[in-house]
């Protein structure tokens, strides 16, 4: 149970970051009409580094399964949402699915 909510987790921080790369999240205005553009048009290729370290950090209780590793990629996912207000939100399903595979009980699996 607690591995497939990490799994679950790992899927909504992909999900989170494939949507951040590709749809656009900017709005601007030329003067006369409306530009929409993606994170990577705006900030360069360099943004794909911190996209994606929910990624990673939500990968690490998938292949290593120990307790203490879901609390940690709990912690720092949960961390990541509030501190990168504008694109953290997107991982805040991510972080809430990993505090629940932290916090399910043996009992449960």
């Amino acid at each position: 149970m607690k591995t497939r909510l990490a799994a679950v987790s790992l899927g909504l921080a992909i999900a989170a970051t494939l949507f951040l790369l590709v749809w656009p999240v900017y709005t601007g205005s030329d003067g006369s009409r409306t530009i929409r553009t993606t994170l990577i048009q705006m900030n360069g290729p360099w943004i794909i580094v911190p996209v994606m370290m929910p990624v990673v950090v939500a990968l690490l209780p998938v292949l290593f399964r120990k307790q203490a590793v879901r609390i940690s990629a709990a912690v720092v996912i949960g961390a990541f949402s509030f501190i990168a207000m504008s694109i953290g939100l997107f991982y805040m399903p991510a972080a809430i699915m990993m505090l629940l595979a932290a916090c399910v009980s043996d009992r449960a699996s």
